[in-house]
């Protein structure tokens, strides 16, 4: 029950003037709320104002305040969390609907918090509450039909929201609706949230998920973990997770506790709608109101099926055996995208998956389809403790489901593609990659132990708040570490029998510092050593890439007829004998003939009326040709393109060259295009030839300075990997022209010359004048 005590004050309408001035609010019926919400230890006392109005309203039960609702007349005292709404009136005439949360004595948290205010009739009245039945359910069938809960209705709601740090993100009215399948069925409901103009935000601008990812967002969906609710919490965010980094538009994912109404909700993961808000996030150059964008079997959501018809239309009068009509079905879709849905899907065996397909392409003649990894709660042995048996293989490639979950045409473009030979290697070898990196038993279970350590603090008051079974969460942790565990080998049994791969082969891969490994044209290895298995029929790939700076020799290892090979940067590995496989590559330092000659002479950062540049000095006799070379820092490559630098010339390398020549009209040797910024306190940058060989590196870190500045090298000769060598100037720089020191150095020189000539000159007069006086005085 809630506890409201109303402290009546004289004069309201004179405090509400004096409030006015004071704050200097414009009279817009915007109603302040004194203190304003978010988490407090106590009781608090409320003070609303609303400059210009005769009368403000407000409601604690979520509800939208109205003239019927209770009157303010004076503090509202607030003992337990509640979401506070108000509504200023001048005469008749309605400002704006305003609201905050008020979380009162709650438990501490590093999650989110979402508070939402709604009437409580819209989601509990017995006939109407979208999170109850109502009376039109056929209540005989297990999916209950006719539930109120099925509804697509859009609801208006206040909508706060809180960031870990209990900051306050966004508070506003925006959309809700109830969202996802059969997890309608649960109490705990999934809710999707919308950000529109006619709210007040059109976006819900914070970027929720980090700073990597989007900023703002139309859409985000509360997840109650689907199928997964009562069980782990959070398999599908898990998964998702476990394949990030993938070739795969994959859903984002940020736990947070939920309020309705001031009432505790439980733990929510926040995650992106599957819509074509998200592909325009998540791919680059691509309008979401030029895609096609489907489900299922040919379900449009958006644009046209017309191009996946024509694909299908294709398989069904061509075999893909032929390489001809392979590379034609490439024409249409994405192969490695489908690839690694296909193998995320069948690792995790995901016997939901033919029911949750998503794919879209971009509307432009080489737009092909690719494949969205989500709603994958029914993997990892949601409903069967030993489910890391399962042939999840044999499953996805069934002709003859014959019905959900794999129907035949869920399984019709894998089983297509799969007689080709060339995709069936290259399928067999990126899974074998993907067994032996992203889901190695040790990545998978450290990966499960961070989601742990991520929820067991606040999983306790969610279990209670659902009167769910902590034994039970501990158990599909338990089951989802030995799936980690196990499922690896049974899925290589399973590879080797559908491929007729052959006995199971051990690679030992290893590289010396200064380069990496691109195994299998797919999986880079970083420079230390690697160890997997690999299947005696299917050769793999190896190639070796070096850094910059550093050039690839050899090979050691290679079986006696690869020996010929060993200085070639790329070969096969043939894996058909019985024997243990040690690969190392092996790489050395590369460094240029005209190290020390070409440097890294001037750097200018964030400049605001220039932009950012720097300045290179060929300080040799000759000229060099530039292009291919390439420009680096910590996470960025700039190619140059064709030019020249001529010797003991200068040449500028900026972010956008009109604007460098608005400050230099004069300037020359001038190259934009630069694609990545400087940054003004620290930065690592690299020179290398085209080959790789290493010209010049120059690092710097710098305290704060709010002023545009340089840095530029004091002389020429000077070692400018040295940050000693560099005087930091404010200003604009001195581009194509030896640097300040230098120049003024020079000028000092040619004084001291001065001076010392004149002191020459005066001490010779004066011993021509002295002998002159000694032959006169003799």
């Amino acid at each position: 029950m809630r506890y409201l005590l109303f402290i009546p004050i004289l004069g309201a309408a004179t405090l509400l003037s004096a409030q006015a001035v004071a704050t200097g609010v414009a009279d817009t019926l915007r109603v302040i709320f004194e203190p304003t919400g978010g988490r407090y230890p106590g009781t608090q006392a409320v003070k609303l104002y609303a400059p210009g109005a005769s009368a403000i309203y407000y409601t604690v039960d979520g509800s939208t305040p109205t003239a019927r609702s209770q009157a303010y007349q004076g503090p509202i005292l607030l003992e337990e969390t509640t979401v506070l709404r108000a509504r200023a009136y001048r005469g008749k005439e309605a400002g704006v609907r305003c609201g905050q949360t008020y979380l009162i004595d709650e438990p501490g948290t590093h999650f989110m918090t979402v508070s939402i205010g709604v009437s409580p009739d819209v989601l509990f009245h017995p006939g109407r509450g979208i999170f109850r039945e109502g009376y039109q359910v056929v209540d005989s069938l297990w999916h209950k039909p006719g539930a109120n809960f099925w509804t697509r209705r859009e609801q208006a709601i206040h909508l706060d929201l809180f960031a870990a740090d209990g900051s306050l993100i966004h508070s506003n009215l925006s959309g809700m609706r109830l969202f996802g399948g059969m997890s309608r069925l649960f109490p705990q409901k999934s809710l999707a949230l919308i950000a529109r103009k006619r709210y007040g935000d059109s976006r819900f601008s914070y970027p929720i998920f980090g700073e990597q990812g989007p900023k703002n967002f139309k859409f985000l969906v509360l997840r109650n973990s689907g199928s997964d609710f009562g069980k782990s919490h959070f398999r599908d965010a898990f998964m998702t997770h476990l394949v990030k980094d993938w070739d795969l538009e994959t859903q984002a994912f940020q736990p947070a506790h939920v309020y309705l109404n001031g009432h505790y909700w439980g733990i929510y993961n926040i995650r992106e709608k599957v819509n074509r808000y998200f592909i325009e996030d998540h791919a680059e150059d691509v309008d979401r109101d030029s895609i096609d964008l489907l489900e299922h079997y040919l379900v449009r959501k958006r644009g046209s099926r017309r191009h996946y018809q024509e694909l299908l239309d294709f398989l069904a009068r061509y075999d893909l055996n032929l390489d001809d009509n392979y590379e034609h079905v490439k024409t249409y879709i994405e192969v490695d995208n489908f690839m690694d849905y296909q193998i995320a899907q069948i690792y995790f065996d995901n016997q939901d998956a033919g029911g949750n397909i998503k794919y879209w392409r971009p509307q432009r003649p080489d737009g092909r389809w690719r494949w969205i990894l989500y709603d994958t709660d029914w993997g990892f042995g949601l409903h069967q403790a030993e489910a890391y048996r399962h042939n999840s293989l044999a499953f996805h490639t069934e002709p003859n489901g014959p019905h959900w979950p794999n129907p035949p045409w869920s399984t019709l473009l894998l089983r297509k593609l799969l007689q080709n030979e060339g995709f069936r290697a290259r399928m067999l070898n990126r899974f074998a990659d993907h067994l032996n990196v992203s889901f190695r038993e040790e990545r998978v279970t450290h990966l499960l132990d961070s989601f742990y350590l991520l929820y067991h603090q606040d999983m306790p008051r969610h279990l209670k708040r659902w009167r769910l079974s902590e034994k039970r969460w501990l158990e599909h942790l338990d089951r989802m570490r030995e799936f980690a565990q196990k499922r690896p080998q049974y899925l290589r049994a399973y590879l080797q029998d559908f491929f007729a791969a052959g006995e199971e082969r051990r690679l030992h891969l290893q590289t010396s510092p200064g380069g990496q490994v691109l195994l299998n044209e797919h999986q880079f290895l970083q420079a230390g050593s690697f160890r997997g298995i690999y299947f005696a029929n299917y050769p793999i790939q190896l190639r070796a890439i070096p850094n910059h700076g550093y050039r690839f020799v050899r090979w050691e290892g290679l079986p006696p007829h690869l020996q010929q090979q060993a200085s070639e940067r790329q070969v096969t590995l043939d894996l058909q004998a019985d024997r243990p496989y040690r690969i190392k590559a092996i790489y050395e330092p590369f460094v240029h003939p005209l190290t020390d000659q070409l440097m890294i002479n001037e750097v200018c950062a964030k400049n605001p009326r220039t932009g950012d540049w720097l300045e290179i000095h060929n300080t040799s006799e000759e000229t060099v040709e530039l292009s291919g070379w390439v420009l680096t820092d910590l996470n960025n490559e700039f190619v140059f393109p064709e030019v020249s630098l001529l010797p003991h010339d200068y040449l500028i390398v900026c972010r956008d060259a009109a604007r460098f020549r608005k400050v230099f009209p004069t300037a020359y040797n001038v190259i934009g295009g630069l694609g990545f910024g400087l940054n003004k306190r620290h930065e690592v940058l690299g020179l290398y030839s085209r080959l790789g060989a290493a010209v010049d590196s120059f690092a710097y870190e710098l305290p704060p300075m709010d002023s545009a500045f340089t840095l530029s090298l004091l002389l020429p000769s000077l070692d400018n990997a040295d940050i000693e060598n560099w005087e930091l100037r404010t200003g604009n720089g001195t581009p194509n022209a030896p640097n300040p020191y230098y120049v003024e150095s020079k000028v000092r020189s040619a004084q001291n010359q001065w001076i010392q000539m004149g002191m020459a000159l005066g001490v010779l007069i004066l011993g021509i004048a002295l002998l002159i006086f000694r032959a006169r005085m003799s």
